[in-house]
């Protein structure tokens, strides 16, 4: 198994941070994975990020919009230790419209 790190991007959304402000569009996302192989770490990063945006998911009230939909920006094979220190990282790069 080899560790990668999946940038992807998610559009559709419409996620507001604080009332009365601009929602979020979309966002970008990286995750780092172990797997098999590419197109693996591909299919479990977006399932990962899917999985907070549907039903029960942490963003899932807070968004307006639809399911983001999610394309692949980059998957990179990355070393051990970058993989296992950066394993469990989350978060979200959002952008509002132009």
């Amino acid at each position: 198994m080899a560790y990668f790190r999946v940038l992807l991007s998610g559009s559709g959304i419409s996620f507001t941070f604080e009332e009365n402000a601009q929602p979020a569009i979309g966002f970008f996302a990286t995750r780092f994975i172990k797997a098999a192989s590419s197109a693996r770490a591909e299919l479990l990063a977006k399932t990962l990020v899917l999985s907070e945006w549907g039903p029960g998911g942490v963003y899932a009230d807070a968004n307006k919009g639809a399911l983001p939909l999610l394309a692949t920006e980059s998957v990179v094979s990355v070393g051990m230790l970058t993989g296992i220190f950066r394993r469990h990282s989350k978060g979200y790069s959002f952008y509002l419209r132009d």
